[in-house]
């Protein structure tokens, strides 16, 4: 029997737990959901103890089907990024999470922007202000829930959790670098931004690089979770950096592509990053000396609700003039912004089909990581091959694809639940037993696809540069 490290994800909707042995198999894999409250417009809260609730029944379950395997040795978490959870100094939340979708800080973030302008932020944070980021959120306790305020510590679910976990306020430094308060070069938090929101630096929690123990369990902890009191936590990451991390993403190689709701394309630097347009999105990575990249767009909502609008897909295609799918039903997203963008469809004949208009949307949505991936490789000194995670890489068809569009080496993990892979690798950072990378299947480009993508690339970025002109009118 050797050593197991357990990988925690906390999502949105569940949480996920994956147990791996010292040589990188899976021994076990458990899910629990929970649920999120609208109780305003705008507003998305979550319990706080579901978080709780869930990590303990998902480690329950993993420890229970690894019995006989080995000894749990350490566990990381992967967990969603910029949620606010108000505590007592024991912990204890004084409200619901105040989750990164709740966007119930609007005006506050008008006021916000109006105090400083929108460099300030991108110069101290690496990211836009926007009314979902967790700034906003504390501005809006301060005018709306005051009483909160007083000896609250101000928690994201990872520290959150690690209070519970081994006693003590302590966040890994990418989630914390994917708050509005922390400054990605310093690696640590913006005096600049705490001046500003009157935040005393004591109620933020203590910042430990991934991979970094951040102490042994709790008894009590150990014994809800059926674990040894030896058993340590290691600082994580926040999901989007877990999952690079899980995949192999590397500075000057693998840029990793997230294929869910959104897509994600994630990039990794030697070098603090700096974006002098203030377009895209900047974190810590899961090395003290690296940084990241983050970079969504339209991916699987889009074709999702083109299988609704358009039913099951038959086939049929034509051979008709492939089509221009702009993917934007929900306005432009990285590397640009523009959200007065929309969806477009164009060059529409009758002899064209349903399978031609999805053709033409999966296309668009491999433009948009290519046009992703033009934005970030000057920045963190080039990109030679794309690590696809998620749903869309389970077919043949859109891994090549976008192996074509990218004109680059795609490879398609096997591993479906890489942000729990990525936190079970930081879980086991020190280990002298080292975890053997999952399994891919490789697309090449295909050298006469990659002129036809090339072309409709061109055509593509005409195509959305025309457009734009029209929708800000």
């Amino acid at each position: 029997m050797g050593s197991i490290y357990l990988g925690i994800d906390i999502g949105t909707a569940s949480a996920k737990c994956l147990a791996i042995g010292g040589d990188g198999e899976t021994l076990a894999l458990a899910q629990h959901p929970y649920p999120m409250a609208h109780p305003r417009q705008g507003w998305a809260e979550q319990d706080p103890e579901d978080y709780w609730r869930a990590l303990v029944d998902v480690v329950n379950r993993c420890v229970a089907d690894c019995r006989g395997k080995g000894d749990v040795a350490a566990l990381a978490m992967s967990t969603q990024g910029d949620t606010l959870i108000v505590t007592d100094e024991f912990g204890s939340p004084l409200a619901p999470a105040m989750s990164w979708m709740d966007s119930r800080a609007e005006a506050e973030c008008r006021e916000l922007l109006a105090e400083t302008g929108p460099s300030f932020w991108y110069r101290e944070t690496g990211q836009p202000l926007t009314p979902v980021s967790s700034a906003c959120k504390i501005r809006w306790i301060a005018k709306n829930a005051p009483e909160l305020r007083w000896n609250a510590r101000f928690c994201w679910v990872a520290d959150y959790l690690a209070k519970k976990l081994c006693g003590e306020f302590a966040a890994d430094v990418p989630s914390a670098s994917w708050t509005p308060l922390f400054s990605p070069v310093e690696r640590n938090w913006s005096k600049d931004v705490l001046d500003l929101l009157g935040i005393p630096a004591e109620s933020l929690p203590a910042t430990k690089e991934s991979g970094t123990v951040i102490g042994n369990l709790l008894p009590e902890a150990a014994e809800e979770l059926h674990l040894g009191s030896h058993t340590r936590l290691a600082a994580g990451a926040f999901d989007q950096a877990a999952a690079a991390h899980g995949a192999g993403a590397s500075a000057g190689g693998r840029s990793v592509l997230s294929c869910g709701t959104a897509w994600v394309l994630y990039s990794v630097s030697a070098n603090p990053i700096r974006d002098e347009r203030e377009r895209l999105c900047i974190c810590c990575h899961t090395s003290p000396s690296e940084w990241g990249l983050v970079l969504p767009f339209a991916g699987g909502s889009a074709y999702d609700w083109l299988n609704r609008v358009l039913g099951a897909s038959d086939g049929a295609g034509s051979q008709s003039e492939p089509l221009i799918f702009i993917p934007h039903l929900y306005g432009g997203l990285s590397p640009d912004w523009r959200g007065e963008s929309r969806g477009s469809l164009l060059g529409l004949t009758m002899s064209h089909t349903r399978e031609d208009i999805r053709l033409a949307l999966m296309r668009g949505i491999a433009f948009e990581a290519r046009r992703n991936l033009e934005a970030a490789e000057p920045l963190c000194g080039g990109i030679e091959s794309v690590r696809m995670v998620g749903g869309a890489g389970r077919s043949e068809f859109w891994p090549q694809m976008i192996a074509n569009v990218l004109s680059r080496l795609v490879e398609v993990s096997e591993c479906v639940e890489s942000a729990c892979y990525g936190a079970a690798k930081l879980a086991a950072s020190g280990s002298r037993l080292g975890l053997a990378a999952d399994s891919t299947r490789t697309f090449v480009p295909i050298a006469g696809d990659v002129e036809l993508e090339e072309r409709l690339y061109r055509t593509y970025l005409r195509s959305y540069e025309a457009l734009l002109s029209l929708y800000c009118v």
